[in-house]
């Protein structure tokens, strides 16, 4: 999609700038263009058949509150619809009421996203036009927004339902690695807390609730289990307390830091790796020595690390 940007640019008439964007966007967009009469080159121009649409100059944009207004009379017409063909999907009503929409609660489904979906935070960072992470994630916390907080808080919520899993499993009594032990005794109280009447039965409030009470500090990924503790941590991240993200980040030292601990998930993604450096090694042409070296080197030390570990049964 290209468009004028105006964020952060000199030029008063923007730039020229290109978003990639999915389908269910690009659709999105062409309904947009079909709305707006052919003389009017804005997306969210004011409508004459919808709230605002007679006030004021007519070539202007919506506000916040009729863009509000717009989305609840949409939802009215589709529940209308729905009621006169006989339709079952209709919006569904909160407490006997029609749920009232803002564009605020939009914010909440993009964290949703940042915090599930692999690559959430680039992806986030490309929709935005920053030209790094560290600028969208600064943007997405600043004080006057509060989206960082709603990110950390869906990222926290994910991650406690993923250890809920781990513990129902019972995959965290065969853990391995130096901090196999201490993963295994922080999960066993993180379950005993989450536990009611003998069985893990949470809503997301209570298990928010617990999370920002007694989060075990226990951070998943491909390679690693993270089991967080500054005092042994060799990445300045963890040092520096941004713990979302740990165990899946550049800095990260698995090989070396004394607070990691493995799954039998990650024993097989080591495994894996240990494949692909073979299959590096034995292509032909053959590598060139540096690079072949360093392949080795790098074969021996995932080898070595597994070794000095007892591998989860």
């Amino acid at each position: 999609m290209t468009s004028q940007s105006f964020k952060g640019e000199v030029d008063p008439r923007g730039v020229t700038a290109t978003w990639n964007v999915g389908e269910p966007v690009a659709l999105a967009i062409t309904m947009l263009e079909m709305l707006q009469p052919p003389d009017v080159d804005r997306l969210f121009n004011r409508l004459d058949h919808g709230a605002g649409g007679h006030k004021g100059r007519r070539n202007a944009a919506m506000t916040t509150g009729q863009t509000n207004d717009n989305l609840n009379h949409f939802a009215a017409w589709v529940n209308r619809y729905c009621d006169s063909h006989g339709r079952h999907d209709s919006i569904p009503a909160v407490n006997g009421r029609p749920f009232k929409l803002h564009t605020a609660q939009f914010r909440r489904t993009l964290a949703w996203f940042i915090a599930r979906r692999p690559g959430g935070t680039i992806a986030g960072a490309l929709q935005y036009r920053h030209h790094s992470i560290q600028v969208f994630e600064g943007y997405a916390g600043t004080s006057d927004s509060g989206f960082r907080a709603e990110v950390e808080s869906e990222q926290a919520l994910a991650r406690g339902e993923h250890l809920l899993a781990v513990i129902d499993a019972h995959e965290h009594t065969c853990l391995a690695g130096p901090a196999a032990a201490e993963a295994a005794r922080r999960l066993e109280e993180f379950g005993q807390r989450a536990r009611f009447q003998g069985t893990v039965a949470l809503d997301d409030r209570r298990l928010r609730r617990i999370m920002i009470r007694g989060d075990p500090a226990i951070y998943t990924s491909t390679y690693i289990t993270c089991v967080h503790d500054p005092a042994k941590a060799l990445c300045e991240r963890a040092r520096q307390a941004a713990f979302e993200g740990l165990g899946d980040h550049p800095q990260c030292q698995p090989l070396a830091c004394r607070n990691v601990a493995l799954t039998a998930a990650n024993n097989d993604a080591w495994r894996r790796e240990i494949d692909t450096l073979d299959q590096q090694l034995t292509r032909r042409p053959p590598l060139p020595p540096l690079l072949q070296d360093r392949l080795i080197r790098r074969k021996h030390q995932i080898e070595d690390f597994l070794a000095t570990t007892q591998e989860p049964s």
